[in-house]
């Protein structure tokens, strides 16, 4: 019947915009821990629902150091915002955030030319949110 269509399509929207809130946070969460320095790396987090696909993967090489942390996080936080309201999430069962920067690995982890350990965003971020 037409009352259980739209109870179906009110459910539908409830789970999606629960879902796309919940992406949010994570979103936010990913942007305040990511360090600043050329801005590449927090402009290259992305969610991707095929991760077959590469998402954003900007080099900081031949970049400026010292970019305005406020101004990179805005245009990071911007870019999953958009990926959030692009998504489709239909039938989708897996959204990933990656970020395909080429030096992710080493600010994640660290490594051996660096004088701090990683800054491991993406641990922190699977202990707050599973």
């Amino acid at each position: 019947s037409d009352k259980f269509k739209n109870i179906k399509k009110e459910l539908e929207e409830y789970k999606d915009f629960t879902v796309k809130q919940r992406l949010l946070d994570i979103a936010e969460t990913a942007i305040s821990l990511s360090p600043v320095d050329t801005g590449a790396y927090v402009t290259s987090h992305s969610f991707k629902t095929n991760t077959s696909s590469r998402g954003r993967g900007k080099t900081s090489h031949g970049k400026p150091k010292g970019q305005s942390v406020e101004a990179k996080r805005s245009e990071g936080l911007d870019n999953l915002v958009s990926d959030i309201n692009n998504l489709d999430l239909g039938d989708k069962e897996k959204i990933t955030l990656r970020n395909d920067s080429p030096h992710a690995k080493i600010v994640e982890e660290g490594g051996p030319n660096w004088k701090k350990p990683g800054y491991k965003v993406y641990e922190q971020i699977r202990n707050i949110y599973g």
